[in-house]
C-alpha cells in the first residue's frame, strides 16, 4: 500500500509538471488532457484518477507552484541588510529566475498572460480570483517591506538598523510601481527572455530608483 501510495504521488507530480509546462507554451484553453497525459508520459485514464477536469488541474498546477516556485525569490526581501541592498537583489533574483528557471518562467506566464475570454473552458475563469489573490498578496508584501516594517514590527534591531526605516514617500505607489515592472519582466521573459535587462545592478537600477526616495 505505501508502495501504491508513493507511485500516486510520482504520478501526479508527473501530470503537475507537464501541465505547467503545456499549459504555458500552449495556453489554457487550446491544452487537452490527452496533451498532458502524451506530455508525461502516461494515460488520459491517470489524469482523471487524479484530477476531475482541466479547471481542477490547472488549480492544482497554480496552487501546487506559486509558494515553492517563487517563495525563494521573496526570501530575499526578509534577509538582513539595508533596504536598498535587498530591494536591489531581490530585483535582480527576479531577473536571474526568468532567465535561467523554467519552472519561474512556466509559472509567471500561465499566471500573467493567461486570457479569460469567452473561448474559455467553464469554470478556468475561477483562475483569475487566484492570479488577482497572489497578485494582491505580492503588492502587500512590497508595501509592508517599503514601509519599513516585517511582520507588522518596526524594522531596527539588529543587523542593518537605521536603514530598515527608510521607504518611498508613498510606499503604496513605489509597491504598485514596482509590481508593475515584476509583471512587465515577466511577460517580455515569456516572449523571449533576451529581451530581458541585464540580471544585475544596471539591469534594476531604474524600478530601484522610483520605489526609494
Amino acid at each position: 500500500m505505501r508502495r501504491t501510495a508513493e507511485e500516486a504521488a510520482q504520478t501526479k507530480a508527473a501530470l503537475l509538471e507537464a501541465a505547467l509546462f503545456q499549459f504555458a507554451e500552449h495556453g489554457v484553453a487550446a491544452t487537452k488532457l490527452a496533451d498532458v497525459a502524451q506530455r508525461a508520459g502516461l494515460t488520459r485514464g491517470a489524469v482523471y484518477h487524479h484530477f476531475t477536469d482541466k479547471t481542477a488541474l490547472y488549480a492544482a498546477v497554480i496552487a501546487n507552484s506559486w509558494d515553492s516556485v517563487t517563495a525563494p525569490v521573496w526570501a530575499v526581501l526578509d534577509s538582513d541588510g539595508p533596504v536598498e541592498d535587498r530591494l536591489r537583489e531581490f530585483l535582480v533574483a527576479w531577473l536571474r529566475r526568468l532567465r535561467e528557471d523554467r519552472h519561474f518562467r512556466a509559472l509567471l506566464t500561465i499566471t500573467l498572460n493567461a486570457s479569460y475570454g469567452p473561448d474559455q473552458p467553464a469554470g478556468i475563469s475561477d483562475g483569475r480570483a487566484s492570479k488577482s489573490y497572489g497578485l494582491a498578496d505580492w503588492l502587500q508584501r512590497l508595501e509592508t517591506f517599503l514601509a519599513g516594517k516585517r511582520d507588522g514590527a518596526a524594522d531596527g534591531d539588529g543587523a542593518g538598523a537605521g536603514h530598515r526605516g527608510t521607504h518611498a514617500d508613498d510606499p503604496s505607489g513605489a509597491a504598485a510601481g514596482i509590481l508593475a515592472w515584476l509583471c512587465g519582466t515577466a511577460l517580455l521573459a515569456a516572449t523571449d527572455p533576451d529581451l530581458l535587462p541585464p540580471s544585475d545592478a544596471s539591469g534594476v537600477a531604474l524600478p530601484l530608483r522610483g520605489a526609494l526616495p
